[in-house]
């Protein structure tokens, strides 16, 4: 088949089909190359909903997660309470809040490991295992004061030092320091 019969808005849309693609551009090279660039859908996140492992790109996009996929994307794991709901608003609000971590504080997600999901609290936990507890209400408010301690305690102490830190009372942070030696 030639080159200049194939349809190139077909290749391009059969390709833009697939679950981790984002976009795709296709074109021809004359006299016989025919060149596809792909972007990626990045996870940034995996939680469970009706027994499917599920990954949730930047943009709030569910894309179904299988068992090599998940070994390949070392994403937070979201856990949400069997007493709550899943819905397109609690999707959306796990996708802003999200969002908001990975353009304002980076380095908070970069040590994430497990988000719980509960009633009216979400219970952050970073690979350290230090747990960080906030309200539904005010998480952006909440995470938001955590960056300003972070940077306050910093260099003498970081997250890590500690077991847990409760931002759920309004003015006050209440933390836990970890059993050190010495």
């Amino acid at each position: 088949q030639s080159l200049l019969s194939l349809s190139l808005k077909e290749i391009q849309n059969s390709v833009s089909c697939i679950d981790f693609v984002e976009t795709a551009q296709v074109s021809r090279i004359l006299p016989n190359t025919l060149m596809i660039q792909i972007v990626e859908r990045k996870p940034i996140l995996l939680f469970t909903i009706e027994d499917k492992h599920l990954f949730m790109d930047k943009k709030g996009t569910l894309l179904p997660a299988e068992d090599h996929a998940i070994s390949f994307f070392p994403v937070p794991i979201i856990t949400i309470s069997e007493k709550i709901e899943y819905t397109d608003k609690l999707q959306g609000n796990i996708s802003a809040l999200f969002q908001f971590i990975l353009n304002e504080y980076p380095m908070f997600y970069d040590n994430l490991s497990e988000v719980i999901i509960e009633n009216k609290n979400w219970i952050f936990f970073c690979d350290s295992k230090t747990r960080i507890f906030t309200t539904s209400d005010k998480l952006f408010t909440q995470l938001n004061i955590l960056k300003y301690f972070e940077k306050t305690i910093y260099p003498q102490r970081n997250l890590n030092d500690y077991s847990y830190i409760d931002l759920r009372i309004a003015e006050q942070i209440i933390v836990k320091e970890k059993y050190r030696k010495g």
